[in-house]
């Protein structure tokens, strides 16, 4: 590479365009096959490898730059941004954006529950809540929730039972569902609340765009939503375990 050439990372956008984009990630298969994101979890991604030896989910922001940097002749799908770094956080793996391009971006594990609920992690309240004894980011809540949307979410919630918990908030335009589940929960049974509360949301406000579901099995994350208000939903066995630990029944 010639020293005239940009480096690596050296035209890299801020992480918080990457909120609202669509990325091409290629999987593992040459098939000529696209399947449906939302049937994919984060085994079915190919990962790269780095200087280090460490892996990581690759991810590309246009197809000339698949073509170019990205593996030859590997499948791919194009997703929203924030539906791989969800299942990125929930595989507990590091996204990087255009590896070897000079847009490469690396999306650490730390700031991937923000960039999946649609917040920009380099805010100053974020970035106070991504140090273990900083404020949380302020999540608004609703004033009211509209019907029958509130109501078909309740619903929704009180039929997956790997469910224990999940909160309903207001961030910025839209809104976001923090989901605590079951911690023998796997990433499947993460993405089928995730698929069920996004149809929820597609029949009743127009757009499952408009809710960004959010697993809250980052610490810092159950923090934030616990914080700012009670939860929305709470699985009556989860109720009755917790009076028997204040009662010793």
């Amino acid at each position: 590479m010639s020293i005239d050439e940009p480096q690596p990372g050296e035209m890299a956008p801020r992480l918080d365009a990457l909120i609202d984009a669509d990325l091409i990630v290629p999987i593992r298969s040459s098939s000529g096959a696209t399947p449906d994101p939302e049937q994919l979890d984060a085994g079915a991604f190919r990962h790269g490898t780095d200087d280090a030896g460490e892996r990581f989910i690759a991810a590309f922001s246009s197809p000339s730059a698949l073509v170019e940097f990205g593996p030859p002749g590997s499948d791919s799908i194009r997703m929203r941004a924030r539906d791989l770094f969800e299942r990125a956080d929930a595989a507990q793996e590091r996204v990087v954006v255009d590896p070897g391009a000079p847009t490469q971006l690396e999306v650490a594990v730390g700031v991937l529950p923000f960039l999946a609920a649609g917040i920009d992690p380099n805010r100053p309240d974020a970035l106070r809540a991504r140090r273990p004894l900083g404020d949380l980011p302020a999540l608004e809540v609703p004033e009211q929730v509209p019907e029958p949307f509130g109501r078909e979410l309740l619903a929704a919630l009180e039929d997956l039972s790997q469910v224990e918990r999940a909160w309903l908030l207001r961030a910025g335009t839209a809104w976001t569902a923090g989901v605590q589940l079951h911690p023998d929960a796997l990433l499947a049974d993460f993405d089928a609340v995730r698929n069920r509360l996004h149809a929820v949301a597609s029949e009743h406000l127009g757009s499952r765009r408009l809710l960004a579901v959010t697993d809250l099995r980052a610490p810092v994350l159950l923090e934030m939503y616990h914080a700012t208000a009670a939860p929305f939903y709470v699985r009556p066995e989860d109720r009755r375990g917790l009076f028997s630990r204040i009662f010793g029944g």
